[in-house]
C-alpha cells in the first residue's frame, strides 16, 4: 500500500473507500483509495501492487499524484527515480 495525506482525500472525496484509476504513460490501473482519518492517513490499497510492479517501482522513487478528473476519479502519477 502507498500512503498519502487524509487532508487530501477528506478534501476530494465523500466516503472511506473510493474506486479510482491510477494513469502513468497513458496506461489505467484500476485501484481503490481507503482513507482512516483518526490516523490522519489514506491509503492506495488494490492496484497498488501491480502498478508498483508494472513501472518497476524501486525504493527511493518518488510517486506523485495529481487527481485529473473528480467524476471519474484518475490520479494521474508522476515516478521520480531515485537514480536519476
Amino acid at each position: 500500500m502507498q500512503n498519502f495525506e487524509a487532508s487530501f482525500y477528506t478534501k476530494y472525496f465523500e466516503n472511506k473507500e473510493q474506486n479510482v484509476e491510477i494513469q502513468y504513460k497513458g496506461k489505467l490501473w484500476p485501484a481503490k483509495l481507503l482513507c482512516y482519518p483518526v490516523a490522519a492517513a489514506a491509503y492506495i490499497s488494490n492496484g497498488w501492487r501491480p502498478f508498483s510492479l508494472e513501472n518497476d517501482l524501486k525504493v527511493g522513487d518518488v510517486c506523485v499524484f495529481e487527481l485529473i478528473n473528480g467524476e471519474n476519479p484518475v490520479l494521474d502519477a508522476h515516478i521520480y527515480r531515485a537514480n536519476g
